[in-house]
């Protein structure tokens, strides 16, 4: 697509973009080409002009393999976080992404497009600083409710891409609060028979909806609304098992049903 010429940067928050696709249940380094962050990148700017690809992240507190990332070209930055988890947490990888950011800018004068991959609105005084030196600015985020409507990211670069559509993910986009619902029930279940600790187990329904409760933060009642509409909407499906001649009732997903195949593809496990 691009020219050439060595003259690409890119910088990733990769702490941000992580913890931004997890609520998708979407892995950054996904094993599908077309769902792969650094696949896609380079895809589109072509191995030729792509200098360098910076990933920033605490590698001690999330779950992607630097090894990985390393053997696609990538160069990873281990930042230590403060040790917190949700809100409170805060690391050190947006400010260091900006530090190496300004350092290319003024000892590598030959890269002229900067590409950034984070939706933290901190970001503002680099891509400012970047554009007006003349350089081509490209942001690239989640264009969902995380993203802070009054930061206006997109004003402060040449051009503004959203990850829904270019890792091909945009059926999650605008999902409802229900359907985010079901979008966590479907893989918190497919993953309980993946654990070994589960096997030769079925799923209760009694079980099910305490572990809607306490995994999702979730009221009796919503719990018990949210299990019934996804049998009825045929999410689930009966499962038995029979052990030392006693029948277990439990349920499963329905792996026939198009929006659950999508849902664990995009987690990144194989349908069968």
């Amino acid at each position: 697509m691009m020219d050439s010429l060595k003259d690409t940067a890119i910088f990733i928050d990769l702490e941000n973009v992580y913890y931004g696709l997890k609520k998708y249940h979407m892995d950054p380094d996904h094993p599908e080409d077309s769902h792969n962050l650094f696949l896609r990148l380079q895809e589109y700017y072509g191995k030729d002009s792509i200098r360098m690809i910076e990933a920033y992240a605490d590698f001690e507190q999330i779950e992607l393999s630097m090894m990985s990332l390393q053997k696609k070209r990538v160069h990873v930055h281990q930042v230590y976080g403060n040790g917190k988890e949700g809100r409170d947490r805060k690391n050190a990888a947006d400010i260091q992404l900006c530090i190496d950011a300004m350092e290319v800018l003024y000892q590598k004068p030959e890269i002229r497009r900067f590409v950034i991959v984070s939706a933290d609105q901190d970001m503002i005084p680099l891509l400012d600083r970047l554009w007006v030196t003349g350089k081509q600015v490209e942001l690239f985020c989640l264009f969902d409710e995380s993203l802070s409507k009054s930061a206006q990211l997109h004003k402060f670069c040449d051009r503004a891409y959203d990850l829904f559509e270019f890792l091909n993910i945009n059926q999650f986009q605008n999902l409802t609060q229900i359907e985010r619902r079901i979008h966590d029930a479907v893989i918190q279940i497919y993953e309980w028979y993946r654990d070994p600790n589960n096997k030769g187990k079925s799923y209760g329904s009694t079980w099910i909806k305490n572990d809607f409760i306490r995994k999702f933060h979730m009221e009796e009642v919503e719990a018990n609304q949210l299990f019934t509409r996804m049998l009825r909407e045929k999410y689930l499906i009966p499962y038995e098992i029979e052990i030392d001649l006693k029948t277990y009732y439990g349920y499963k997903v329905n792996l026939l049903h198009p929006q659950v195949q999508m849902m664990i593809k995009i987690a990144g496990y194989k349908v069968s």
